[in-house]
């Protein structure tokens, strides 16, 4: 089969490969769509743990294989993957924090992934759908969970105010959670013109620019204390900065974005949370029990009856072959994009 191997930093090729064949309790994927990830552009650009790596979880196809002890009335069956395997045994696991798994791994960075025309997985991380549903949409499932837990994380409630920093594919996704749960103000920044304009098709009611406008000021303006909730979904310092600066007393901050190790903040930072009473809640993941969780059953009922956009998410379509390209030209920063989807069969 054709796969794209993530070989080192910043080499990715396109390369023939065997077929995986289903171990005992497993079922082989042949993938119809996959979705490049941030996490993956950071493995392309900043290196990974492990190589020679097939990259990619935001995936769904058709369950064309299974293993010993597995039903064969799931062959046919369209199915997205759930990346997290954890062990299901564990303390946490128990307790259904699947993501503080002891032991777990995943699919696309721990284990062989979607960026082929086939991936093996356990059965319980193939998330059966209904066979209406797009599989572009279906490829979209786990980026849309993740904004959904970051919304959970938050204790989002109907009827309040949101701001969201960051209008990548998960504040995109955060947006329109807000705008699906009820949000009464949804204010989202970017630096870039056209993510906000995106943000606005997709239910922001406010978009601002921090290289033009005072984020802080308006904020103010348009709230008098603040946010009721504030999600950072930019994976940077400056934005998490501001989360405190816009978010009003004993509201709820959720760091969403994966910021840069080596950066630091100001102690004011923990003054200022400390002097408000904020609650500051950090997101892993997309998992609640049952596993794995209402983030994905809510999602495909949302795509079933339209309220989730996913045709305005996508910006790119490439088939697999060309990955080394497409991952060659995001490392430069020669395209703009929202999310793109790779398809193995084109």
């Amino acid at each position: 089969m054709k796969a794209a191997i993530l070989e080192n930093k910043g080499v990715m090729t396109v390369q023939d490969v065997p077929t995986p064949t289903p171990q005992s309790g497993n079922v082989i994927l042949k993938v119809k769509a996959v979705s490049i990830c941030g996490s993956d552009i950071s493995r392309y650009v900043k290196g990974h743990r492990m190589y020679n790596l097939i990259l990619g979880h935001e995936c769904s196809g058709v369950i064309t294989e299974v293993g010993e002890g597995v039903s064969e009335n799931l062959i046919g069956k369209h199915a997205a993957i759930i990346p997290l395997v954890p062990c299901f045994e564990c303390e946490q696991c128990k307790a259904g924090r699947y993501s503080a798994c002891h032991t777990y791994t995943f699919i696309g960075s721990r284990q062989a992934g979607g960026f082929a025309e086939y991936v093996e997985m356990r059965e319980t991380n193939a998330f059966i759908l209904p066979e209406d549903l797009s599989f572009e949409a279906a490829a979209l499932i786990e980026p849309s969970t993740v904004a959904r837990h970051i919304l959970d994380l938050g204790n989002f409630e109907a009827g309040q105010s949101a701001i969201v920093l960051g209008a990548g594919s998960i504040g995109l996704m955060a947006v329109q959670w807000l705008r699906i749960l009820g949000a009464k103000l949804i204010i989202c920044t970017d630096v870039v013109d056209e993510n906000l304009a995106t943000a606005r098709k997709l239910g922001a009611h406010v978009t601002l620019n921090p290289t033009r406008d005072d984020v802080k000021a308006e904020v103010k303006r348009l709230t008098g204390d603040g946010v009721d909730v504030a999600l950072e979904c930019a994976g940077s310092p400056q934005t998490l900065a501001q989360t405190i600066q816009v978010t009003r007393p004993r509201g709820n901050v959720v760091c969403g974005g994966n910021q840069p190790p080596e950066a630091s903040l100001p102690l004011t930072f923990i003054e200022d949370l400390m002097r408000k009473e904020l609650r500051l809640n950090g997101c892993f993941m997309s998992y609640s029990a049952p596993f794995p969780g209402h983030e994905w059953t809510e999602t495909v009922a949302r795509l079933q009856d339209g309220e989730l956009d996913m045709d305005t998410m996508i910006s790119h379509r490439y088939p697999l072959t060309a990955a080394t390209q497409v991952f060659e030209d995001i490392g430069a920063r020669r395209i703009a994009y929202r999310k793109i989807i790779l398809q193995p069969e084109n």
